[in-house]
């Protein structure tokens, strides 16, 4: 039934459900070739290519959360889609099963990296673990503040705030590498903590979901 119910909503996305795929399919891809062309050689672009790709591939991983759950937040009379029952109040397995669908796109992104540069697996998981991390933060943030529009501009405001602000402060706050290397280390230490931290959020958010309307 939730399967069915995602796969409605994103039907009734019409043209907004494509935007991601552009990105990852047509866009990411031109922006890589563009800085292969820049740097002489595959090799020499290996850190620029995923320096480039995580600035938005954890962002849109939350583009179609955003306006999926419009209809559960912000939508005229949706305190009706959570007053029948506890099972349908919680909507964990609506968030799991679009994470899900964007994941699997993005591996396709990445599958295709594995054919031209080395240590793509690390680069994978750190981009799951961005994406999970975003997630985890706007379910929670859209059931505390009660709007889908706020919550995803907070994310915004965050990323943005990570790439482009230089002090000691936002690096330590900074879930993005920026062109640094990739090692084991890190995935085991930073991103690890990134990754405890985002299931604290989704926890939250179960929370303040299940007492939505309450």
């Amino acid at each position: 039934m939730n399967l069915k119910l995602i796969y409605l909503s994103m039907k009734n996305l019409k043209v907004y459900y494509f935007i991601p795929l552009i990105f990852l399919y047509i866009v990411i891809p031109i922006l890589d070739i563009g800085l292969i062309n820049m740097s002489g050689n595959i090799e020499t672009a290996y850190l620029s290519i995923f320096a480039e790709a995580e600035k938005y591939i954890p962002i849109l991983s939350l583009w179609w959360t955003t306006f999926i759950f419009k209809e559960y937040i912000d939508g005229d009379g949706n305190e009706v889609l959570y007053c029948i029952g506890s099972s349908n109040k919680l909507k964990i397995q609506h968030i799991t099963l679009i994470f899900t669908s964007y994941i699997i796109h993005v591996s396709i992104l990445f599958l295709g990296y594995s054919f031209f540069l080395d240590n793509v697996l690390l680069e994978f998981l750190k981009t799951i673990i961005q994406c999970f991390f975003f997630t985890s933060l706007v379910y929670m943030l859209i059931y505390t503040l009660k709007s889908t529009t706020i919550s995803f501009m907070f994310l915004l405001i965050y990323e943005l705030l990570c790439l482009f602000v230089r002090c000691e402060f936002i690096k330590y706050m900074s879930i993005f590498e920026g062109g640094q290397i990739l090692s084991v280390q890190l995935i085991f230490t930073k991103y690890a903590v990134f990754f405890l931290v985002g299931i604290l959020f989704l926890l939250i958010g179960m929370y303040k979901n299940k007492h939505f309307y309450d």
